[in-house]
Order: C-alpha cells, then structure tokens, then sequence
C-alpha cells in the first residue's frame, strides 16, 4: 500500500512505534523470566526497530528534541544483549566443520560461562528498565511523526543515504584495520534499518536494490568480524587459561594462528567487493530519489 499523505505517514510510523514498544515490553519480560537466548534476541531486535525510528525522525527533524532520557536505557538493552550475541556466534563458528579437528574444549566452557555472566548482566538491566518513561516518549514520537511531510521524507532521505554512504567509502579508503571495517559496517546496518523502514512506508520508492546492496556489504563485513572477533576471543582465552594440557594447549594456539591468517588474506578482497556494493547501493538510491522527488 502506498502511504504519501502527511496524515497517513504520520499515522503508520506512530502505530509501528507502539506495536513495537508492545512486543518489545512482552520480550524483555519474558526473558527476565526465562533468561532465554531466543527471547534476549528478540527484544534486541524490537530495540532495533524502536532505535529506527528515533534515527528517523533524526534525520527527518532534526532540531526536535526527541529524546527526553530514556534512549540511553534502550542502548544499553541492545549492547548488554549484543555481548551475549557476540559470546554465542563464537560458540555457533565452533561446531563447523573447520574447528571440530582443533580440541577447544576448555575454551568452548569459558564461552558458556561468560554467556552466563552476561545474561545476568541483560537481566539486571532489564530490571532496571523505567518502563513509566514510555509514555513521554510516546507523545512525543505522536506529535513529531505527525509534522513529517512526504517531500521532506524523499529530500532527506536521499542526503541521509548520501551522508552514511560517502563516510563508509572513506572509511574503507582509510586502511584495512578492524575498525575501520567494523565502524562501516555499523554504518551500513543504520542506513539499511532505516531505509528499510521508509520502504515499508512506501513501497513505490523502490529501494529494494539499495538495501539488498547494503545488506550483502554487511554480510561480507560480518562474516569477517565474526571470525575476527572469535580470534580475539580466543587470544584473551589464552592469555589467562592456566589449566590447559599441552595438548589443547597447542591446539588452541594453532587454531588462533590459522584465524589471524585465514582473516588478513580475505580483508583486501572484502573491502573490495563492500566497496563496489555501496558505491552502486549509492548510484541506485540517487536515482530512486531523484525520481521519487
């Protein structure tokens, strides 16, 4: 359905915001009872689409105030969860085949206890969640989506896409270090989570191949960071296990060598291929903007 009055988009983003706060509340309490990875991750995903929305309107208005406090609560559910979701990729990269030859099982233990500790850590803050906050919030959100205009939202939204695209060229220009791929990829997964909700808004802009571009740059980017940040994991194991045989010993500290070599050689092709995709996610969205406007 396409939604191009001022009423109408006001109306669709007020009601996703609450049908997102909704589910969202339903999630946080039911991990706080479960403690669950299923449900931690999917009151991750709610916050996601709630962060959406304030970068939105962001974007869309950005003199208005729209955070009277409760943002950084939100922020701090998505990295508490984040560092969970972290601990079981590492635990998920374990069972392929490529690491089963290698005896990490000390190391598999120290994951799951951490995961432990992190998971207490989620459900302290959940606990601690003003949930009363919701309401200002809430009217505030009504009363700004309600200003949104249409041409607004296309003229916008093309420099928002020019802005985050040109700072991940630079980005990727800069070198081949882990943070400069890691900051590109979050600004890949901002562009892509907003872009993805102004194509629910309005199907008709057509930005299929835009955010299909972003998402395949973000996937090359995640898989990399993924294993880089099990590399990581790993080294810091390490550095403090003092009950390994030399066995496992030897084992863990080979299956770290090969990580760091088998990362630096695809660093150079990736940055290649994520470069290539956000320069033509950018060449599809000018046009689509232009047309649109």
């Amino acid at each position: 359905m396409k939604i191009d009055s001022q009423y109408d988009i006001g109306e669709f983003l007020f009601r996703f915001y609450r049908k997102r706060c909704a589910t969202f509340l339903v999630n946080i309490y039911k991990a706080s009872i479960t403690g669950a990875s299923r449900d931690i991750h999917r009151a991750r995903l709610d916050v996601k689409k709630i962060l959406a929305i304030i970068d939105l309107l962001r974007i869309v208005r950005p003199k208005a105030d729209k955070d009277p406090g409760y943002e950084k609560t939100f922020k701090k559910l998505y990295k508490a969860s984040g560092r969970i979701r972290e601990i079981q990729v590492n635990l998920l990269l374990l069972t392929a085949p490529e690491f089963l030859q290698y005896d990490l099982t000390q190391f598999t233990r120290a994951l799951l206890k951490q995961e432990s500790e992190r998971t207490r850590e989620f459900l302290t803050v959940i606990r601690k969640f003003d949930e009363q906050k919701l309401s200002g919030i809430e009217k505030k959100i009504k009363k700004e989506t309600g200003r949104i205009k249409p041409s607004t939202l296309r003229k916008k939204t093309g420099r928002y896409i020019s802005y985050k695209t040109a700072i991940c060229l630079e980005l990727l220009e800069q070198g081949e270090g882990e943070a400069h791929l890691h900051q590109a990829r979050q600004h890949i997964k901002e562009l892509s989570t907003v872009l993805t909700l102004i194509f629910s808004i309005n199907p008709s802009w057509k930005f299929e191949d835009v955010i299909n571009g972003l998402n395949r740059s973000e996937m090359l980017i995640g898989d990399w960071h993924d294993k880089t940040f099990l590399a990581q994991s790993l080294h810091e194991f390490l550095a403090t296990a003092a009950d390994l045989s030399e066995s496992q010993l030897a084992h863990a500290e080979e299956c770290y060598r090969n990580l760091l070599a088998a990362n630096e050689s695809h660093v150079e092709s990736i940055i290649l291929d994520v470069r290539q995709a956000i320069a033509a996610s950018a060449t599809d969205a000018a046009g689509t903007t232009e047309t649109a406007i």
